[in-house]
């Protein structure tokens, strides 16, 4: 890269992008104690992962338009101070209602470090350079949901669920000490000067550009293959396949390494078209093998290797639909990563409902092939704009 940035502002926008990871992973070990402590039902508490991506969602949206105009910085460190906030909130909630309801409050929060940290790093950067960058934030994005759910078994033993609330709000406190410490990468010259109201406006502009939607929808049906995968595999190891919450966050950590492995590759392609057709062809092949393994309950050691494969597919994908999005809107960045994040939430908002509906199996592996073959479809199209 031709910026010498060191270590502090990677890590930290890495970690700040790992805020999905944040606010979905750490608590998945403990959400079939917490249906018997909420004494609900697991669609209920399914719900809660439902309800912070509407958050993180809606969040993306809100705050990425307004740091085009007011800058990143200090609304980054607001976001990181109302995530502690609402963390104190999940802690305090008395029943399953409350607490899905704080939950959304807790991704609306958090939505600001996701959003903020993408635009960020294409202030710094662009074309290849951005590309990389986005595969090295991958990278280290993908240590975060390793580590989340072994420190949420960990804790399992020896802590309820509110101590690893409490854990989610020590860290979005060193967050915002963090925040404080970057540099402002959008300088006053650089704002809009338009008022709030066309700053939102941008959010419908950026879909006129089809260099934006289309790696945007390609990136979206990943998604869905991939909340499918994060709200069913709590009850498909630890009740279908009788894992402990400790067995069942090591096997989820050695998943989610494989994102950050899929990321890092994804420098070593040349051609951002050759990674396209390789994540997302790859990406139907796998999703194809996991529906197999679920619908007919191959054993454990038969499935894990295609979750390997399938989320290797999704960390290929996510740097260069990143990339090619931001670079589109480079004008508009904040609103293109509100925009460009928000519509993955939005997958796993509407994905985790779903999976719990019926047989788990056979609807989760149904939602995983229908976001692959998604995903493919639109980055063939996506491919051929490019040769263009």
């Amino acid at each position: 890269m031709k910026q010498k940035i060191g270590y502090f502002v990677p890590i930290t926008l890495g970690m700040l992008t790992a805020f999905g990871p944040f606010v979905t992973d750490f608590y998945l070990p403990l959400m079939p104690e917490m249906a018997g402590y909420f004494a609900t039902s697991p669609a209920m508490i399914a719900m809660s992962l439902t309800t912070s991506m509407m958050g993180l969602s809606l969040g993306q949206i809100m705050i990425g338009p307004l740091s085009d105009k007011y800058g990143r910085k200090h609304l980054l460190v607001a976001s990181m101070a109302l995530f502690a906030l609402a963390s104190v909130l999940c802690v305090l909630a008395s029943n399953i209602v409350v607490f899905n309801a704080m939950r959304f409050f807790q991704g609306l929060a958090g939505a600001g470090g996701v959003v903020l940290s993408k635009s960020i790093a294409t202030d710094m950067f662009t074309g290849k350079e951005l590309s990389d960058f986005m595969a090295i934030l991958g990278a280290i994005n993908g240590i975060a949901p390793v580590l989340a759910p072994i420190v949420g078994g960990t804790m399992t033993q020896f802590t309820s669920w509110r101590g690893v609330f409490c854990l989610l709000l020590v860290i979005g406190i060193v967050l915002m000490v963090c925040s404080l410490r970057l540099r402002e990468t959008l300088p006053p010259e650089r704002r809009s000067d338009h008022n709030v109201l066309h700053a939102y406006g941008n959010l419908f502009r950026v879909f006129t550009n089809r260099m934006f939607t289309l790696p945007t929808l390609a990136m979206m049906m990943t998604f869905f293959t991939f909340f499918a995968y994060i709200s069913s595999s709590p009850f498909i190891f630890q009740q279908q396949y009788g894992l402990s919450p400790f067995q069942f966050s090591l096997c989820f950590a050695v998943n989610a390494l494989m994102i950050g492995l899929g990321a890092g590759l994804a420098t070593r392609f040349r051609s951002q078209t050759k990674l396209l057709r390789t994540a997302a062809g790859n990406m139907v092949a796998w999703a194809t093998l996991v529906a197999a393994a679920q619908v007919m309950h191959w054993p454990l050691w038969v499935l894990m290797p295609c979750y390997v494969g399938m989320l290797v597919s999704f960390g290929l994908m996510q740097p260069v639909t990143t990339a090619l999005a931001l670079d589109a809107e480079r004008a508009n960045a904040g609103a293109a990563s509100a925009i460009f994040g928000a519509a993955g939430f939005l997958a796993g908002a509407i994905v985790s409902p779903l999976v719990s509906m019926g047989d788990i199996m056979v609807g989760t592996s149904a939602v995983m092939l229908t976001g692959a073959v998604g995903c493919l479809l639109f980055s063939l199209v996506l491919i051929a704009q490019l040769k263009r």
